[in-house]
C-alpha cells in the first residue's frame, strides 16, 4: 500500500521511516513491565530489542506479502 501524501522529508526511507516509533514504544512497554516486575532496567533494556525484533518480523511478512511500506 503506497501514498505519494508523505511528510516532507519522509521521501525514500520506506521500512526505516518507522523503527524510532518501534523503539520508543518498546521502550515505554518495557519500562512499565519492568515496574511491574520492580526491575525497570531490565524493562528498559529489553522493551527496545523486543521491539525491534517484532518490528523485524513485522517487515518481513509486509515483504512476503508483496506489500510495500
Amino acid at each position: 500500500m503506497t501514498s505519494d501524501n508523505t511528510p516532507p522529508g519522509a521521501a525514500g526511507l520506506g521500512v526505516w521511516g518507522n523503527l524510532g516509533v518501534w523503539i520508543a514504544f518498546g521502550s515505554a512497554f518495557g519500562l512499565i513491565v519492568g515496574l511491574f516486575f520492580d526491575n525497570a532496567g531490565l524493562g528498559l533494556a529489553l522493551g527496545p530489542g523486543v521491539a525491534v525484533a517484532v518490528w523485524a518480523v513485522v517487515v518481513a511478512q509486509r515483504n512476503d506479502a508483496g506489500e510495500s511500506s
